[in-house]
């Protein structure tokens, strides 16, 4: 008898534990990533190294005119953290073969 019971009280801890765990974890707070900007590159396709550089040059939105996935050496689009302005993002990349490299497609001339 005196087995069983001691049986019973530890099958109650471990179901409180598991109760009290399940508790705690619904209670947390989830984690969201951030989303990032996708900027255009809307500038001029001469003096690379100085336009792509030049964040006015840079917009949420691409110029009609322009599609991205050509063969050439202008950047079409970067994704900017959320927590970063388009300034920061260029000056944190700080040269035009970096953003060359972080963008994902060319654009046509």
């Amino acid at each position: 008898m005196k087995a069983s019971l001691f049986t019973l009280i530890l099958a109650l801890l471990a179901i409180g534990t598991f109760a009290a765990v399940a508790v705690m974890k619904k209670n947390e707070t989830p984690v969201v990533a951030k989303a990032s900007t996708t900027f255009y590159y809307n500038g001029p396709s001469t003096n690379l190294a100085t336009n792509v550089m030049n964040p006015s040059n840079w917009s949420p939105s691409q110029e009609p005119g322009f599609t991205c996935g050509q063969p050439t050496e202008i950047p079409c689009s970067l994704d900017v953290p959320s927590d970063k302005t388009i300034e920061d993002h260029l000056e944190d990349l700080d040269n035009l073969a970096a953003v060359q490299e972080a963008s994902p497609s060319k654009r046509s001339e």
